[in-house]
């Protein structure tokens, strides 16, 4: 028998300075009703201002934080090269793990990180909150609804830039660091996975390099990747991902289509609203769900409901969508488009499950 009513009490790792844990993930755990912040851990001495305002605990050594009887969950928002080395201290250590994206940099990682949770007391889950935003969740309601019948071809493309950072020096900036393919991308592979409900059986990836401009604006590796995922279930997923553009000014963002055997839903590019397009219909503007929020509060309320629906699994042991399998299923066939863009070759994805 499971106690539905307590909370989950949490510790945050990367909650010293004004980031993703501090603007997203605190606030949004602070209004969670499952899920309770009791510490905040960082190197930066900034944590102990964040701690003393919300009255939480501070730590600037992990091992000590992770030595906490209170904690049950720890949500790590580290540099992406340390995503795997927190998981494993966490998870031996007998904590759940909320890890965010992407939780490693390496097909060695990725077993290691696989191994890692397999043998823990507790549990791991990636941290993917873009499919609770609004505009994910309205289109996966449309489609479940079936306004576009079935669906059969889902394509995500973005323009746009990651880079300049400040520091030449950066890991963020180097190839071995996967460049913005990896820090990004898992969470559109994770949306084709939530409108689908299937993952990729194959990869074929086209790469390529834009290099005229400023070193702190380019980055390592290639900086334009074409990707097509054939579904298991008969839907095609082509994802664009152009981060080229070098100069302030020029239009980008995001463009989503939905293709069904009965029409078309259709976001494009900075405009966040939905339309609907059918046979011999005029264009349809769609509704969105929580169209009252603002983007921020959008933002915050998606990692409200990820972190729920972690805090649920834990008290009830019933695991939630995305399932880690699937997480890190998705997380191996975007390290196998690398390799496809490498060789240029259609590449075939194992099933993840048969190694966890």
């Amino acid at each position: 028998m499971t106690d539905s009513t307590r909370t989950i009490k949490t510790g945050i790792l990367g909650a010293g300075q004004p980031n993703i844990a501090t603007n997203h993930q605190l606030p949004a755990t602070l209004k969670s009703k499952l899920a309770e912040a009791v510490a905040l851990c960082d190197l930066n001495p900034g944590v102990f201002e964040y701690a003393q305002k919300y009255r939480l605990k501070a730590y600037t050594d992990y091992s000590a934080m992770l030595a906490d009887p209170e904690i049950e969950m720890v949500q790590i928002a580290t540099p992406d090269w340390c995503h795997l080395r927190h998981a494993e201290m966490a998870l031996q250590a007998g904590k759940h793990v909320l890890l965010q994206k992407p939780p490693c940099l390496s097909r060695d990682e990725l077993l290691k990180l696989a191994a890692a949770a397999k043998q823990s007391a507790g549990s791991l889950k990636v941290l993917l909150n873009c499919r609770e935003t609004r505009l994910c969740r309205s289109i996966k309601k449309y489609i479940d609804n079936g306004v576009i019948g079935q669906l059969r071809e889902i394509i995500i493309n973005y323009r746009g830039r990651r880079f300049p950072v400040d520091d030449p020096q950066s890991r963020y900036l180097k190839a071995e660091c996967g460049g913005v393919w990896l820090h990004n991308s898992m969470h559109w592979m994770d949306e084709a996975f939530l409108y689908s409900s299937s993952l990729p059986d194959t990869v074929q990836m086209f790469a390529a390099k834009n290099d005229c401009g400023e070193s702190r604006f380019l980055g390592e590796g290639p900086n334009y990747w074409s990707a097509i995922f054939p579904m298991k279930n008969n839907v095609t997923f082509n994802f664009e991902y152009n981060t080229m553009l070098l100069r302030d000014g020029l239009p980008g963002g995001m463009q989503r289509s939905l293709i069904g055997t009965e029409g078309e839903i259709r976001q494009i590019y900075g405009n966040a609203g939905l339309m609907l397009y059918r046979h011999s219909k005029e264009p349809e503007p769609l509704s969105t769900v929580d169209a009252e929020l603002s983007p921020e509060e959008d933002v915050i309320e998606s990692f409200r409901l990820a972190i729920d629906a972690y805090a649920t699994q834990i008290v009830t042991g019933v695991e939630q969508s995305p399932r880690i399998n699937d997480s890190l299923a998705l997380m191996n066939a975007l390290l196998k488009g690398i390799e496809s863009g490498e060789t240029e070759q259609c590449l075939g994805l194992e099933d993840f499950n048969a190694i966890l």
